[in-house]
């Protein structure tokens, strides 16, 4: 990756984000961070994943105040140490995939990155929930919506940017149209033609 340093991967839930990137980075030959940045988060903040779980368990549940539960210092301490672990990844790894967690607006001027955006129809998504995660599809629709405001919530809250914004992204693909294979070679291409 040579123009391009970073593919930053945001994504609603259950569109194939996280696949996507792993194959993304697989067609490029370098390394994917997802969740692993949570748990890096974590482990340079003194945070337990006890309490990071505790928190986003809570902003999925509309009947819950997540502040109130784990209070008002966390979430910045989260994003603070993900901002961090995120620096020290683009400076030890070099080119990378980076799903989520931000990304995009964390490496905003610091290093040259392709901002992709995943989506899918809904049914296709509702399909993935039930396959990949054992979710009921009577409960399917509400946990998509669930997860989708708990990424759009955090990502607002951290950024000057609106998640999901077409605006905001470089490349916006619909996994369910186009496969996870085509949508991770796409990019790979995006990311060649700038070298």
């Amino acid at each position: 990756m040579a123009k391009i340093k970073v593919v930053c991967i945001g994504r609603t839930y259950c569109s194939g984000g996280s696949a996507i990137g792993k194959l993304t980075a697989a067609e490029l030959g370098v390394k994917c961070f997802d969740r692993q940045i949570v748990e890096m988060a974590a482990s340079l903040s003194g945070i337990s994943m006890e309490e990071i779980n505790k928190y986003e368990e809570a902003l999925l549940n509309p009947l819950t105040n997540p502040i109130s539960l784990i209070g008002r210092n966390l979430p910045g301490r989260i994003f603070d140490a993900e901002t961090k672990v995120i620096h020290d990844i683009v400076n030890n790894e070099g080119s990378c995939v980076i799903v989520g967690r931000c990304a995009d607006f964390i490496l905003k001027n610091k290093v040259r990155t392709l901002n992709v955006f995943i989506n899918s129809d809904r049914e296709k998504r509702i399909s993935c929930a039930m396959k990949e995660h054992g979710i009921k599809f009577d409960d399917a629709d509400a946990q998509l919506k669930r997860y989708d405001r708990k990424r759009a919530d955090y990502y607002n809250a951290n950024t000057t940017k609106k998640w999901g914004d077409m605006l905001s992204y470089d490349l916006v693909l619909n996994s369910g149209t186009l496969g996870y294979e085509l949508c991770a070679k796409m990019i790979a291409g995006a990311v060649r033609a700038s070298e």
